[in-house]
């Protein structure tokens, strides 16, 4: 197969099953899927790339990721499950030591059972008392229960279960932003709970009584071997059909209640099944519909708040770090996150030297030039100044994560996707549906979405 890039000029749209609006995670995850039930696509994107921040390129011989990407169950979760399903061979997923969040001058993994907990170095006894009191509800959670949750935020949650120790807040904000976007002030009870939980599938008492006890090994997360950039041509070798670059959707034509085609490039392209994987955020402007119910859908969901931060890549001439651990500096702010990439994949970095990604919030009002500063003087320099003698490549990137934070009234259980109200229009992408974050969330949008499609083609 291999999707072929192609031009607007050089197109018959009469040759594709289906037309994608935007080339990010889930355009391309809608793709794959499709080919698989022997369908044609065409992509149209507006970048000079494919994948959106799913995405890599190289600053001065290190590969750079657009954003820091840790992803979440590699060995059993729905996108692992996703690539397995549709590539052969999947791709690789090198396992992380483990989450390392340091305050100060003490450093505490997460506890994973009572035991653990009773002994977390961060806090002192009440706190540590405290904290066994509120991990084994929410290890023994049923999904059901999580969900009454899902209006409010997770610190109410913590609030209303006297779970008010500061450091254990503190670590659960820093935790709980790298997951869900916003702080725990304003993430969605239900969604932190259920990242907290580490499942979709509800577990048994005796199952869920035994974790308590003696811990879980089921913890997977890791760094895929190639970057996102492999991933993204792991996945393009497979899809059939076609995609063109630098040219953005202008509108998206509707007639009668029905998609008829869309304005991409200065031209009409003609066709009845569209799926948009273009940010809600953005659809108002793009919709091309004078329909109350179709305009009162995207004004809504276009209100919804997307993250925001700062991603460091630091080049080391030579290899100071070298671990797999996922460590986040909690206490001095600003949280930051720190992983050695080339410690899971050599190609990332020059032979002999390291390649470090330092992730960060970017708050209101504050310049990406303060926020660097910040993190090298607040964290780096006390804990780590060895990584400021053998910088030999800085590299900043500003931007915000394709998928909505996840507040309440905006999780998965209230999202719009994939139908609209214009038949033959739909939407794919981490702010439309799809349970999880990041890419466990795309997979799962993707595979909503072309199970309604095929349905309906």
């Amino acid at each position: 197969m291999d999707m072929k890039e192609t031009s607007i000029d050089q197109i018959d749209e009469s040759n594709y099953d289906v037309v994608i609006a935007g080339a990010g995670a889930g355009g391309l995850l809608t793709a794959l899927a499709l080919t698989a039930e022997g369908k044609k696509v065409l992509i149209i994107e507006k970048e000079s790339h494919l994948g959106g921040v799913w995405h890599s390129y190289y600053v001065d011989g290190y590969r750079v990721d657009q954003g820091l990407h840790i992803i979440t169950r590699v060995n059993r979760g729905s996108f692992a499950e996703f690539m397995r399903e549709h590539i052969t061979p999947p791709p690789e997923f090198v396992l992380h030591e483990g989450w390392f969040f340091r305050v100060h001058d003490k450093v505490g993994t997460i506890p994973t059972s009572v035991g653990e907990t009773l002994r977390w170095p961060l806090t002192g006894m009440k706190g540590r008392l405290g904290l066994a009191k509120i991990g084994a509800k929410i290890k023994t959670m049923k999904l059901e229960e999580m969900e009454s949750y899902k209006d409010i935020t997770f610190l109410e949650f913590m609030q209303s279960r006297d779970a008010t120790n500061q450091v254990m807040l503190d670590v659960m904000q820093s935790a709980i932003y790298m997951a869900a976007g916003v702080g725990i002030d304003e993430a969605s009870a239900y969604e932190a709970l259920r990242t907290l939980k580490d499942t979709d599938k509800e577990s048994s008492k005796l199952s869920s009584a035994k974790k308590l006890l003696v811990g879980s090994d089921e913890y997977d997360e890791g760094y895929v071997i190639g970057g996102m950039q492999g991933l993204i041509d792991r996945v393009v070798e497979v899809i059939e059909g076609n995609y063109i670059l630098n040219t953005p959707v202008e509108k998206i034509l509707v007639q009668n209640g029905k998609a008829e085609g869309l304005l991409a490039g200065g031209r009409k392209l003609e066709h009845n099944t569209i799926v948009s994987n273009i940010p809600l955020w953005s659809m108002p402007n793009i919709i091309g519909s004078d329909s109350p119910d179709v305009i009162e859908f995207f004004d809504k969901w276009s209100t919804m708040k997307f993250t925001q931060g700062v991603t460091i890549w630091l080049g080391l001439d030579e290899v100071v770090i070298g671990d797999r651990k996922s460590r986040v500096i909690v206490h001095p702010n600003p949280n930051t996150w720190i992983i050695s990439l080339s410690s899971f994949d050599p190609t990332c970095a020059p032979e002999g030297k390291e390649l470090l990604g330092l992730a960060t919030i970017l708050p209101d009002g504050m310049t990406t030039k303060e926020i660097v500063q910040q993190v090298k003087d607040n964290g780096i320099k006390e804990y780590h100044p060895e990584i400021l003698e053998h910088i030999e490549m800085e590299h900043v990137q500003t931007s915000y994560a394709t998928r909505a934070a996840l507040i309440p009234g905006q999780t998965d259980l209230d999202r719009p996707g994939p139908k609209t109200p214009v038949d033959g229009l739909y939407i794919v992408g981490t702010d439309t549906a799809g349970s999880g974050v990041g890419l466990q969330q795309a997979a799962n949008s993707a595979t909503g979405l072309v199970k309604v499609l095929l349905d309906e083609l």
